[in-house]
């Protein structure tokens, strides 16, 4: 089962006390209160455990990480907003699947939470609340039960004693229902006090042991009660002290005469060299204890001078006061560290593919070359990743109705965002990762978007991991993810058309070398080429790697007729260059290349066009057209068109009688790129 510890509180009455901290980090005997809390739950089998944050939550974050070294797998739910105890429930709904349990960040107790789900299977109720007998529901509040269910709430007033709620809860997840998303919600004031009306909700009474350290009064019973765990007296065996060591899960034991003062200490390293040396388990704890201790805290110490002798060499302080009585411990490890995550955005250009489409696949390119000539424009992929002190990927995008929540460790393609799996999967960072995408145009329209996302969440998990791809290692990590790790099948140009930016000519030479010739346009070759173009999407998607299949399969059966082909779509690709970098460049004959490429391309595969797509080109050419060309591999997506620029209006009022959708765009001459955000 899961569980959630509400740690999102501002400790307002604990200022005093832990004056910069969060209250769920005030030290109790050298560990934070909520170290203590996720040692109950990991002893009672309960390993997996959201924990809802917000006020100073790098703190928390910082010191637990994912939970690794405390023996359980930790998730945070991360509170923009304060959104008080329910809203702070409904915000965690992601990562709950099943029946839940919920924990005050500021309530011990001992209750056996097995046993208490049992009472709560019994009952079969929408939540259950493990409830105590108390002499001040004056600070409380109590809680009128009648049977195992809970009546009513009444205010913190009237009788000195009664019932009170003691911070420990179980949920069914049909609760989610009953907490309106994004609002400030009360558990104890609003949603309790409404399944109490409804009969959804049922109390256990538990008398073991209850603390709430809210307030410095309780937070310091809560001190000395902890503090007595760590202490026997020295009339012990050293068997009776490894129970006692074992039974409290501790790595320290105080071993105090009668009146309290401090005679030594055990922990298991201590009784393992005791017993190697030929000691007795049944001898008194004295046999084995250190008695002579060579570095000791005193209350009459400042806080620095008490932490400048941990810092000299030990594990443990104990503290004592001017009577030789344990005060406090200190321990090594309880200063925090605090670290911001880090959080980086970036934005990775759309391109066209001018010519050149097909002669990039490495089965043909290895043998006879290939050439493509493109450039990116100003459509974009754009990305924010905030690294996670967790080991969850959480995915929002405009392409999902929901979240996706998945964990890093363990990522399996099911064909939802398989892309952004694969290249966690290559890059490997040890760390979950919020991802908020968000495409200008959707996918599989032809405009390289799958090639263009892979470059940019590897570039953005390079820097959250604190290293930087060169352009042509991230080119290659991002095609590799396609081909390698995913079996897509695909050319070699869009991830490095992406990384770089701009126009383009790129060669593919035999032994998968590649040669990247930016093309240096004169400014009004450029405009001019803007103007001879217009984009249309077709009204139906594009599936690459179908198309691929298709062209590999033909070049299997015929190899000389497709490399013809193949050799004749490089030659449109080297005239449409030559044309662009003259000096005065014949845009008609550029169109009339395109043409002819379109022509070599249907002639490849059947897959390549179809009906809708022959009619937009066909009476694309009646309204005056030079040529065009369907971009990506074909089979769908945007068509374009190259054509006089005084014949724009007439295209684009025929396309849309013909539901076509025109896409206003310019050339982009940056390639992919992620920056860190200041938070």
């Amino acid at each position: 089962m899961k569980s959630i510890i509400l740690a999102g509180g501002f400790g307002t009455r604990l200022r005093e006390v832990v004056k910069d901290l969060p209250k769920p980090m005030a030290l109790i005997a050298g560990k934070p209160f909520l170290e203590h809390q996720i040692d109950y739950l990991r002893d009672q089998g309960l390993n997996d455990i959201t924990l809802c944050v917000h006020y100073k939550s790098d703190n928390i974050k910082s010191y637990f990480g994912d939970g690794g070294r405390f023996g359980v797998n930790l998730t945070y739910s991360q509170e923009e907003v304060p959104l008080g105890t329910g809203g702070a429930i409904k915000l965690a709904q992601k990562y709950i699947d099943d029946t839940f349990f919920v924990l005050n960040g500021d309530s011990y107790s001992d209750v056996n939470l097995s046993d208490f789900n049992e009472f709560h299977n019994t009952h079969k109720g929408l939540a259950s609340m493990v409830l105590t007998r108390s002499d001040n529901v004056k600070e409380y509040g109590s809680v009128m039960l009648t049977g195992d269910k809970i009546t009513d709430f009444l205010e913190k007033s009237g009788s000195p004693s009664g019932l009170v709620n003691r911070g420990i809860y179980l949920f069914n997840p049909e609760i989610f229902k009953q907490i309106p998303e994004g609002k400030k919600v009360s558990l104890e004031n609003e949603l309790f006090p409404n399944l109490a009306r409804q009969g959804d909700l049922y109390g256990q009474v538990h008398d073991g042991y209850f603390m709430d350290i809210g307030r410095p009064e309780t937070y310091e019973r809560f001190r000395q009660d902890f503090l007595k765990k760590l202490q026997t007296t020295d009339n012990r065996t050293v068997r009776e002290a490894m129970k006692i060591l074992d039974l409290n899960r501790t790595d320290l034991l105080l071993i105090t005469c009668p009146d309290g003062k401090l005679q030594g200490v055990l922990n298991d390293n201590i009784i393992r060299r005791y017993l190697i040396n030929g000691g007795d388990v049944d001898e008194n704890v004295s046999k084995a204890m250190v008695k002579h201790l060579e570095k000791i805290g005193r209350t009459s110490y400042s806080d620095e001078e008490n932490f400048n002798i941990l810092l000299s060499g030990t594990r443990h302080l104990p503290i004592l006061d001017d009577n030789g009585r344990i005060a406090d411990i200190r321990f090594h490890n309880e200063e925090i560290e605090v670290q911001k995550l880090p959080v980086v955005r970036g934005k990775v250009p759309l391109r066209i593919s001018f010519a050149g489409g097909g002669t990039d696949i490495p089965y043909f390119f290895e043998k006879y070359g290939g050439v493509v000539i493109s450039t990116t424009i100003d459509k974009y992929c754009h990305l924010t990743a905030a690294r996670r002190a967790d080991s969850k990927l959480v995915i929002e995008s405009d392409m999902l109705e929901n979240e996706l929540v998945l964990d890093t460790k363990d990522l399996k393609y099911d064909g939802n965002f398989d892309l952004v799996k694969a290249v966690f999967n290559v890059v490997k960072p040890n760390f979950g990762v919020d991802l908020y995408l968000h495409n200008d145009v959707p996918p599989r329209r032809g405009l390289g978007s799958s090639a263009s996302l892979a470059v940019l969440v590897t570039q953005a998990l390079g820097e959250l991991q604190g290293r930087r791809f060169d352009d042509e290692s991230l080119a290659e990590t991002a095609y590799r993810v396609e081909v390698d790790e995913l079996n897509i099948r695909g050319g070699k140009q869009d991830q490095y058309v992406a990384v770089f930016g701009g126009f383009n000519w790129m060669e593919f030479v035999n032994g998968d070398k590649k040669i990247m010739h930016p093309l240096r346009l004169k400014d009004s070759t450029i405009d001019e080429l803007k103007s001879h173009l217009t984009l249309c999407y077709t009204g139906s998607q594009h599936y690459s790697s179908e198309q691929h299949k298709s062209q590999e399969k033909s070049f299997q059966e015929d190899e000389a007729q497709v490399t013809r082909k193949l050799q004749s779509l490089k030659d449109v690709a080297t005239g449409i260059k030559e044309n662009l970098l003259s000096a005065t460049p014949n845009f008609e004959r550029i169109g009339e290349l395109l043409h002819e490429s379109w022509e070599r391309k249907r002639e490849l595969s059947p897959h390549v066009t179809n009906e809708k797509i022959d009619r937009l080109y066909d009476l694309g050419i009646k309204s005056g057209i030079f040529g065009g060309k369907l971009l990506g591999s074909g089979g769908g997506g945007y068509l374009l068109f190259f054509h006089p620029p005084k014949k724009k209006n007439q295209l684009v009022k025929m396309l849309a009688s013909e539901g076509g959708e025109i896409l206003d765009f310019n050339f982009e001459q940056r390639g992919s790129r992620v920056w860190p955000v200041e938070s």
